[in-house]
């Protein structure tokens, strides 16, 4: 699906789905007051990009279109980070994406993804219960603009039952999705690795948050993984009507 048009078209394609990147970043925020940084469903334009119009298009949207939403949103200190962290990640899933066609392995698509499953759900029990259990701020809303804050008791308890859907959702997915979405899951999951790796070193370093930053591990993985959730269906709608490369 990866697409190898001229270098207008590409151009105009990074442009167009930089904007799109930039507006589902903005559309919906969640701060997290421990890194001062924020919950957003920017992934699924970003995976979208990637896995529809390649490498190039999904690098140049995921970057300059995430920085932009930081920017605009007041998150200017992210911006920086943000720009090589989702321009990466972008890169990464659009080139394994079309990488990944040539393996056409159901079994081995199966084991990447449950391998893929026990990592991150076990990563969001821990942390999650370690990090985000007992008397929490929940807060919505943009800076300058105002936030909305709830203070809500989460019992470490709750954390089970988000992981235990993950570990569920994805072992469906292993035995559903054909070997071509099976490698753009895949490559998704690495990309979006990446991206969760990334802003945890950009807050421990650059930020000087320190260990806090695992804080945020949480929410960037459920970022990612929203974006894949949203965006496959999406990319499999889209390919039935119109041929991309």
């Amino acid at each position: 699906m990866s697409s190898s048009g001229s270098l207008p078209w590409k151009i105009s394609v990074s442009a167009m789905m930089a904007a799109l990147v930039c507006v589902a970043t903005v559309a919906f925020q969640v701060y997290i007051p421990e890194t001062h940084g924020y919950f957003n469903i920017g992934e699924v334009a970003v995976y979208i990009s990637a896995i529809l119009f390649g490498p190039v298009v999904g690098g140049v949207a995921g970057g300059f279109g995430s920085a932009l939403a930081d920017i605009i949103t007041g998150y200017g200190y992210y911006a920086p980070g943000t720009f090589v962290i989702k321009g990466f990640e972008g890169l990464i899933v659009g080139f394994l994406s079309f990488y990944f066609r040539k393996f056409t392995s159901k079994m081995f698509w199966r084991t990447v993804i449950l391998l893929f499953a026990f990592i991150t759900s076990s990563l969001i029990f821990y942390i999650g219960s370690t990090y985000y259990s007992g008397l929490m701020e929940l807060s919505l809303g943009f800076p300058y603009l105002g936030y909305h804050t709830f203070v809500i008791d989460i019992p470490w308890i709750f954390w089970a039952f988000p992981s235990a859907f993950l570990l569920i959702f994805l072992l469906y997915i292993s035995f559903r999705v054909d070997v071509e979405t099976s490698g753009s899951i895949v490559a998704a999951l690495i990309g979006g690795s990446e991206m969760v790796l990334g802003y945890f070193l950009y807050e421990f370093h650059a930020l000087s948050f320190g260990w806090a930053a695992l804080a945020e591990v949480p929410f960037n993985i459920c970022q990612m993984l929203v974006g894949i959730i949203v965006s496959i269906p999406v990319i499999k709608s889209v390919s039935k009507y119109f041929k991309f490369g």
